[in-house]
């Protein structure tokens, strides 16, 4: 009898949780398409050129004096004296060590500010996510590592509308 009950109740369970099952909605966003088409990763792009476009323009004169340095170096090996080739050889020399330097330095800044804005991104995508899912009741949604989603699960455009809508009070 015990059996019966215990397997009557079991299967109760399994029922109710199949039942309440159909009733869960879920949605899907594809960060990959939010991070390729929000305004905002337009704004930060035109941000780091700004901040960092000078010294872009610095690496590519200095690259471009080093490589007329080196066909200088080239073209009057032979008619030049063993000093003054020295002394070109250690100018070159000095200024593309100048160069990785400074070219390092931009990169590992690049970085920095990239991975920062990316962060305050990621922060507001999460938030306007969530605004979405609690004001459209879902239940779950799901991101990157999706094989297959039907059309009508996905959420994205939502997302990037409310992200445009965002990025356009925040420029007022």
């Amino acid at each position: 009898m015990k059996k019966i009950v215990y397997g009557l109740l079991l299967m109760f369970l399994t029922l109710s949780n199949v039942m309440a099952a159909d009733n869960i909605k879920i949605g899907y966003v594809s960060v990959e398409k939010i991070l390729t088409e929000a305004p905002q990763i337009e704004a930060v792009n035109t941000a780091m050129l700004e901040r960092f476009g000078g010294k872009k323009d610095e690496l590519k004169s200095l690259e471009k004096e080093i490589k007329t340095l080196q066909e200088n170096y080239k073209r009057n090996e032979l008619v030049m004296t063993e000093d003054k080739l020295n002394e070109l050889k250690t100018k070159i020399i000095g200024k593309m060590q100048n160069f990785k330097q400074k070219e390092a330095t931009l990169s590992q800044e690049v970085a920095t500010m990239r991975s920062q804005e990316l962060a305050v991104l990621q922060k507001s995508v999460r938030e306007i996510i969530e605004k979405i899912a609690k004001s459209e009741k879902y239940d779950l949604i799901l991101s990157e590592g999706v094989v297959f989603s039907d059309d009508s699960l996905d959420i994205t455009a939502k997302v990037l509308d409310k992200m445009k809508e965002t990025f356009k009070e925040g420029k007022k």
